[in-house]
């Protein structure tokens, strides 16, 4: 069982440990997934998401580069950016979705999600002219969300953190408490020089960082983040509470939502996708978008607070002996107050308005779909 550098801060405080593809994470601490939830949503939460991948990508001249394996454009954005994109196979289908961060010309960090690490360094490697550095052992990660996660992490680090705003990331030294150049990112500067990253992303809907940080400082920086007084509760947060907060947010899950069987268009993804540059899968997305009679993703917002189960199946309520999709992802909103789910229904069905009727081993739920985010806090 794999452990990250946060384990004995989940033990310290409470959590309940559980396997995580093949990692030891906590599902919630004693506080429970309810109030974790909305502790985040009212205030600021931990989370541990150390379990996540990171590499460093080079370019290699006058080759392939990097954007060739990616929906979305990573060349044409200031250093310092931070895009959300999609790694499609040859048939267009989603292998992974990842948040790339620019460090330079053809230099890239990459984030991919925990359970692909070996799989997408591997595809990379193989189909682009690129160096991949794999540095996911060197680093943790710690996402403080909230409304109030900006004013946690100024008092560890000072004012200047706030000029990163969302989908931007710095360089930091987290000995010196300084951000330096992008340059800086390398392996050995993060095992001996203390450098890591702050970037304004996660996977909440909230504002918020990402402190992806060299393992040997990460528990301490775990204590002073939990410690501060910001004149409210700062609570750790466990997968449980990750997984309805990404739900509200209309966020997709790796492995759940996707597994490379569907393409962006289905996961109603098509805006990470630039069509002025080639990548893999480009021209079935092409046709796919021309045809228009693909699946779509739509959300399904539930009259009670039971949640849909994985694999329901979706009927229109006023044809109910039709199937017309079935969810992917399901759980009550503790935001909402009701059961919320994301599915993938016939293209006619995916628009919202819709009456439906949700089917699970014979058990029925009543619903209407929506567009996502379920929980727009922007």
């Amino acid at each position: 069982m794999n452990r990250t550098s946060l384990n004995s801060k989940h033990i310290e405080n409470g959590g309940k440990l559980v396997d995580f593809h093949g990692w030891e994470m906590p599902l919630h601490y004693q506080t429970g997934i309810m109030k974790e939830h909305l502790a985040v949503r009212s205030s600021v939460g931990l989370f541990d998401v150390s379990h996540m991948g990171d590499f460093i990508i080079t370019d290699k001249p006058n080759g392939r580069g990097f954007q060739t394996l990616l929906t979305n454009d990573i060349v044409n954005i200031p250093v310092g950016k931070c895009v959300y994109t999609h790694l499609p196979d040859d048939d267009a289908k989603v292998i992974d979705d990842l948040i790339v961060t620019k460090l330079g010309a053809g230099r890239y960090f990459c984030v991919p999600n925990a359970s692909m690490i070996d799989t997408d360094g591997s595809w990379i490697s193989k189909n682009a002219d690129i160096e991949l550095t794999d540095v996911s052992s060197d680093l943790s990660c710690i996402a403080v969300q909230g409304p109030k996660a900006r004013t946690l992490v100024a008092k560890l680090f000072g004012d200047k953190v706030n000029v990163i705003g969302k989908f931007e990331a710095k360089v930091f030294n987290y000995k010196s408490n300084e951000f330096v150049d992008f340059s800086i990112l390398t392996k050995e500067n993060i095992q001996n020089k203390n450098i890591g990253l702050i970037s304004g992303t996660g996977y909440t809907g909230e504002d918020g960082f990402e402190l992806i940080i060299p393992n040997q400082l990460a528990p301490a920086i775990w204590d002073e983040l939990l410690k501060t007084d910001i004149g409210s509760e700062v609570l750790p947060i466990g997968l449980g509470a990750r997984d309805t907060l990404r739900l509200e947010a209309g966020f997709l899950l790796s492995g759940q939502d996707f597994s490379r069987d569907r393409t962006t268009i289905e996961t109603n993804c098509a805006w990470v996708i630039k069509w002025d540059h080639d990548f893999k899968g480009k021209e079935i997305l092409q046709r796919m978008k021309e045809e228009k009679s693909h699946q779509k993703m739509i959300g399904i917002l539930l009259e009670g607070r039971a949640p849909a189960r994985n694999g329901s199946t979706v009927r229109p309520a006023d044809s109910p002996h039709e199937t017309v999709g079935s969810v992917s992802s399901g759980n009550f909103a503790p935001s909402l107050g009701k059961g919320i789910a994301l599915a993938y229904l016939d293209r006619q069905y995916a628009k919202p308005g819709i009456n439906v009727i949700l089917e699970h081993h014979g058990r029925e739920l009543k619903g209407v779909t929506v567009k996502t985010p379920f929980v727009n806090k922007n």
